[in-house]
């Protein structure tokens, strides 16, 4: 919800400079190095349009060079200095990065279907039933009914 904010107030109603800051920098592992609401709403902005535009060439730059040219390649295109030792490392941050700026339209219908199965075996556990996630051909339904208390009445 705050990457989604449309300006510098509405950013400012999410909490303090400090919490907000500190918590988009852990989201991407990247220090954004700003100092004030609007340089932080400004480096959001920017990263999200960099993001946006340059997703397939950040991808393509990690698959096919070396570390550090990659490294380079992509610090330069988001104009933040990646810090990374590891292959593995560099990986992960770019692929977070994508994950969290990159702004496809989301379908929250879809997001319900790829996510319905995994909540309702985690709220079962709730109930103390352990269940294994069903294959696709089985409705929830069955699974429902096979797990159903018996009611009292």
């Amino acid at each position: 919800m705050i990457l989604k904010a449309s300006n510098v107030q509405e950013l400012k109603s999410f909490g303090f400079y400090c919490d907000i800051k500190d918590a988009i920098e852990k989201e991407i592992d990247i220090k954004l190095g700003v100092n004030s609401w609007a340089s932080l709403f400004e480096k959001i902005k920017s990263l999200e349009e960099k993001v946006q535009s340059n997703k397939e060439v950040i991808l393509s730059t990690y698959r096919e060079g070396n570390f550090k040219e990659t490294k380079k390649k992509v610090s330069e295109v988001l104009g933040l200095k990646i810090k990374a030792r590891s292959w593995n490392k560099l990986k992960s941050k770019i692929e977070r990065i994508i994950d969290v700026l990159y702004l496809s339209d989301f379908d929250p219908y879809e997001h319900y279907e790829k996510t319905k199965l995994k909540k309702f075996k985690n709220s079962s556990k709730l109930e103390g039933i352990e269940i294994e996630i069903p294959s696709e051909k089985n409705s929830l339904a069955s699974v429902l009914a096979k797990y159903r208390r018996p009611s009292n009445g």
